[in-house]
């Protein structure tokens, strides 16, 4: 009886062996396999969007735009004899009567510096200038039939002084860019007599020059104003 009951100990225990060796078997397996290791949660990282697309090239550098220069500032002088320098007054005008009694402004008053008006809507070229002038010049001999040249300097608002230059050009004067500004000349056909005669009106941004004449040669009389008058 007593060796019955040390087999059937031993058998147990045996029992008890295998499965602690089965369970260590499985513990060490389980701890060996990094794979399966849930070390605990995950952190969720945001990633942001890239600032330009792969591959390509980064935006240019806008190039600078240029500056626009201020045109200069026009004096407009009191006196007609000052409207360009010495040398050019006599070339230009020489001894031409200046502002003769005999011949007045168009509205019968007397030439020289005055005071501007604003000129009406609708107004034809020569109303506008006419209105507008600061300072009327008109050289002309009382003896001579037709010679003569009459200058006028004033001030026009934009949308006066491209009412004046759209009007001239559609007349048929030629306009062109010149000294910073626009420039149009229409030659005008003298009856009865062989003679140069032209109008010229020349604008830059709020100046303008009017300039008629009728056998009485310039050379750039427009460029010698502005480089006299200029500020």
């Amino acid at each position: 009886m007593t060796h019955h009951r040390r087999r059937t100990t031993t058998g147990a225990a045996a029992l008890v062996l295998t499965a602690l060796v089965a369970l260590t078997g499985c513990a060490g397996g389980a701890a060996g396999d990094d794979d399966d290791v849930t070390t605990g949660p995950t952190e969720t990282v945001t990633v942001p969007p890239p600032t330009s697309t792969p591959g390509s090239s980064e935006s240019p550098t806008p190039e600078p735009t240029e500056t626009e220069v201020a045109a200069p500032l026009v004096s407009i002088p009191t006196d007609c004899t000052q409207i360009v320098d010495e040398a050019t007054y006599a070339a230009t005008f020489g001894e031409i009567p200046l502002n003769p009694e005999n011949f007045p402004r168009r509205d019968g008053t007397a030439r020289g510096a005055r005071t501007a008006s604003v000129p009406e809507a609708g107004a034809q070229p020569f109303q506008i200038v006419d209105a507008a002038a600061e300072l009327d010049c008109y050289w002309r001999d009382p003896r001579a039939d037709i010679s003569g040249i009459g200058v006028v300097l004033g001030r026009l608002d934009q949308t006066t002084a491209a009412s004046l230059l759209d009007q001239v050009a559609a007349a048929g004067a030629t306009c062109e860019e010149a000294h910073g500004g626009q420039l149009c000349q229409q030659q005008v056909a003298v009856e009865q007599y062989p003679v140069e005669a032209a109008d010229t009106w020349f604008v830059r941004g709020d100046f303008y020059i009017a300039v008629d004449q009728i056998n009485v040669p310039t050379n750039d009389l427009i460029g010698s104003m502005l480089a006299h008058l200029e500020s």
